[in-house]
């Protein structure tokens, strides 16, 4: 017991000494570019991150779902098979920018849909696309009346 004690203390050290030596603003614009090396290490990122790291690494995918679609979908699969402290997964980064101005929300749509449309992994993602885009559309429309 003293030992399964000990192991999950150090284990729980270990994380957050490397979440203090994670360049964060690096790692996140490697993935809103979609650098595959940046992209197989969102796991470890996403088991170190906190609240806020975890939403960044959210938006950075969902950027990246256009730039490296494979990538992305890839890092989402493996992502949405474990628990993380923090990150949700496909179901908030496939949905995009929600409460961005309607032109980026528009753009992302887009140039999403269409990167989405040319592989056969993303069917999941692109229906959570469709699914929040027609909902904000018709939201606008309630509030144009």
């Amino acid at each position: 017991m003293r030992r399964l004690i000990l192991l999950l203390l150090l284990s729980a050290m270990a994380a957050s000494a490397m979440a203090a030596t994670i360049n964060w603003p690096d790692a996140l614009a490697g993935i809103a570019t979609g650098e595959q090396a940046w992209l197989d290490k969102a796991p470890e990122l996403a088991k170190v991150a906190n609240v806020q790291q975890s939403q960044a690494l959210e938006d950075a995918l969902s950027t990246a779902l256009s730039s490296n679609t494979e990538g992305a979908l890839k890092a989402l699969a493996v992502l949405d098979s474990r628990d993380w402290p923090h990150f949700v997964g496909t179901d908030l980064v496939c949905m995009g920018p929600i409460n961005k101005q309607s032109a980026e929300i528009e753009t992302f749509y887009q140039r999403t849909r269409l990167a989405l449309l040319e592989t056969d992994k993303g069917a999941t993602c692109l229906w959570i696309l469709e699914a929040t885009y027609e909902e904000w559309k018709a939201d606008n429309a309630r509030k144009a009346k």
